[in-house]
C-alpha cells in the first residue's frame, strides 16, 4: 500500500467525514486518482468485510461500528511498511513481484501475493499479466498457473540469469536496486553487495577483462543472486564440459577466494556457472584480453555478410575489422540466447530510424540463426549489429585531389564530389605531383586529371582519373569505387 493511502486512512479515522478535495489539496493529486485510491483500499479491505463509505453531500467517512478494525488494519499495515521497502509504481511493483515469484518454492494465490505488495487484486493480475507477456521474449520461462495458484518455471541457470538481467537493466539506479533487494532479502544483503561491488571491478581489470560498465553489474548479480539461490535451496546442476579461457579460470578462483574469506562456499557447478556468465558479457575490444569467437560463429558472422553484400552490392565481408568484432559479438550474443541472457539497447529505436537498410540487413542474421538454432533475437540485440553495420558504412574513404592548374579547379572538383558523394568520401585536400613523389600521402584514393608516374604509392591506394571539369561518367566512376571498395588498390 502507498504511503498516501496511509495518509488517507488516518484522516477518515481522525475525521467524522472527508471531502475529496480536502485529499487533493492535502495530497496534491487530482479528484480522479482520489477516487481510484479509494477503490484500491476498498479493494484489499473487501477480504476484511470493512469498507471506506462514501456520501455525495459530505464525502467519504468509515461507519462507527468498523472503526476499531480500520485502526487494528492501519497499526499492522504501518508496523509492515516500516519493516519493508514497498513498490510505490507499476515498475517498482512489477520488479518486486517478479522477484518474489523467482524465489517462492509453492504455488502462490495472486491475493496472496496482492496481501503481501500492499495492493489490490485487480493491480496484482494486471502486474503478473505485465510479467507473463516480458516472459515471451525467453525461452523456456513461464508462470504456471495450477488451482493452488502461480509459481514460476523453467530450467535453474535461465532463471538465475534473466532475474540478474533484469535486474540489471530495469533499476534504474542504485535507489531501487537496494529497495528491490531489501524487500526480499532484508537488510544482510547490503555486505556483501558491498563486498562484491569493491572488490569485482579490481579482479577483472587486474586479469585484463575488461567489460563495460553494465556488464560488471550484470556479473556482480549474477555472483549475488547464485548466492542467495543457494541459500534458499534453489540449486543448479551443470553438465557443461566446455572449455573455458584460462583467463576465465584465475578470475573465479579470485572471486571463490574472496568469497572463501567471507565463510561463502560455492560448487563446481557454480564455478561453471559464473564461467558461462562471463561468456555472455560484453568487452571493451581494445587494451583487453582477446577472446576467440567459436569457429561456427566465424562462419556464421561470413555467411551473414556475403549474403548482405551479394543482396545489397556492400563489401562488408572484406573489412576484416568488422568481420572479427562482429564475430566476437555475434558469438557472445548467441551464448545469452542459448542462457536466457540479454543485452539492453537504450538507442534501438534511434538506431533503426538512422540507419534504415542496416536495419533491413538484419532480418537476414535473424532468419540465419532462427533456422540454424531456433533462437528469437531480441530487437534490442539486433540494434547492436544495426550499429556495427552503419557505423562501417559510415566510415569515409580518404582522398586527395591532385591538380597542376590550380586552387581554383581543385576547390571546384571537391564541391562537386561532395555534392554527389559526400556521405562516402572526404577530400583531406589538393595536391601537386612533385609533393606527392617526395612525401608520403597515406590515403585511400587519388582523384587526378593528369597521370602519375614516378610515384610509390601505398598497396591500398587506388587511382582514378578524371577530368577537371568532372562529367557524369566521372562521377559515376567514383561512385562505382566507393560502392566497391575493398581496400585494394589499381588504377581505374
Amino acid at each position: 500500500m502507498k504511503s498516501r493511502q496511509v495518509i488517507m486512512l488516518r484522516d477518515l479515522l481522525n475525521h467524522e467525514y472527508v471531502r475529496p478535495n480536502e485529499f487533493v489539496e492535502k495530497l496534491n493529486i487530482g479528484l480522479r486518482t482520489v477516487r481510484m485510491e479509494i477503490h484500491e483500499i476498498n479493494d484489499i479491505l473487501k477480504p476484511k468485510n470493512i469498507r471506506i463509505n462514501s456520501s455525495s453531500a459530505r464525502g467519504y467517512f468509515v461507519v462507527k461500528e468498523e472503526r476499531k478494525q480500520f485502526n487494528e488494519f492501519l497499526n499492522n499495515m504501518i508496523v509492515s511498511l516500516k519493516k519493508l521497502e514497498l513498490p510505490e509504481t507499476p515498475g517498482e511493483r512489477f520488479l518486486f513481484t517478479f522477484m518474489y515469484l523467482t524465489f517462492i518454492k509453492e504455488p502462490i494465490s495472486v491475493q496472496n501475493i496482492a496481501d503481501i505488495m500492499y495492493v489490490s487484486k485487480t493491480v496484482m493480475i494486471k502486474t503478473i499479466n505485465e510479467i507473463e507477456e516480458y516472459l515471451h521474449s525467453f525461452n523456456g520461462l513461464n508462470i504456471e498457473r495450477t488451482k493452488k495458484g502461480l509459481y514460476f518455471l523453467g530450467k535453474e541457470n535461465n532463471i538465475r540469469h534473466i532475474l540478474s538481467e533484469t535486474l540489471n537493466y530495469k533499476t534504474y539506479g542504485s535507489i531501487l536496486m537496494y529497495k528491490v533487494l531489501k524487500f526480499q532479502f532484508g537488510e544482510s544483503y547490503i555486505k556483501l553487495y558491498e563486498l562484491l561491488q569493491k572488490e569485482l571491478p579490481t579482479i577483472l581489470y587486474k586479469n585484463n577483462l575488461i567489460l563495460i560498465d553494465k556488464s560488471v553489474e550484470g556479473f556482480l548479480l549474477d555472483i549475488f543472486i547464485l548466492i542467495y539461490r543457494n541459500k534458499a535451496g534453489l540449486f543448479l546442476k551443470s553438465e557443461d564440459n566446455r572449455k573455458y579461457p584460462k583467463v576465465f579460470e584465475e578470475i573465479i578462483k579470485e572471486i571463490e577466494e574472496l568469497l572463501i574469506k567471507n565463510d561463502i562456499r560455492i560448487s563446481e557447478d557454480d564455478r561453471n556457472f559464473l564461467k558461462e556468465c562471463l561468456l555472455t558479457k560484453r568487452v571493451l575490444y581494445e587494451n583487453c584480453v582477446k577472446l576467440e569467437p567459436r569457429k561456427e560463429s566465424v562462419e556464421l558472422t561470413e555467411q551473414f555478410l556475403s549474403i548482405v553484400d551479394a543482396k545489397y552490392s556492400s563489401n562488408y565481408l572484406k573489412n576484416i575489422e568488422l568481420k572479427e568484432m562482429l564475430s566476437i559479438h555475434i558469438d557472445k550474443m548467441l551464448y545469452r540466447l542459448e542462457q536466457g541472457h540479454f543485452e539492453h539497447n537504450a538507442s534501438v529505436r534511434n538506431v533503426k530510424e538512422l540507419y534504415k537498410i542496416q536495419t533491413e540487413m538484419t532480418t537476414i542474421l535473424y532468419k540465419l540463426i532462427f533456422d540454424k538454432y531456433g533462437y528469437k533475437i531480441q530487437e534490442e540485440e539486433l540494434g547492436f549489429i544495426i550499429l556495427y553495420m552503419g557505423a562501417f558504412a559510415q566510415t569515409k574513404i580518404k582522398a586527395i585531389i591532385i591538380s597542376d592548374i590550380g586552387q581554383s579547379v581543385a576547390a571546384s572538383m571537391t564541391k562537386q564530389i561532395n555534392n554527389y558523394c559526400g556521405d562516402k568520401i572526404e577530400i583531406i585536400g589538393s595536391f601537386s605531383l612533385n609533393y606527392i613523389r617526395q612525401f608520403f600521402i597515406d590515403v585511400d584514393v587519388i582523384l587526378t586529371p593528369i597521370r602519375l608516374f614516378n610515384v610509390t604509392l601505398p598497396s591500398k591506394t587506388k587511382v582514378i582519373y578524371i577530368n577537371y571539369v568532372l562529367q557524369e561518367e566521372n562521377i559515376k566512376r567514383i561512385q562505382e569505387f566507393l560502392i566497391n571498395y575493398d581496400g585494394g588498390g589499381n588504377e581505374g
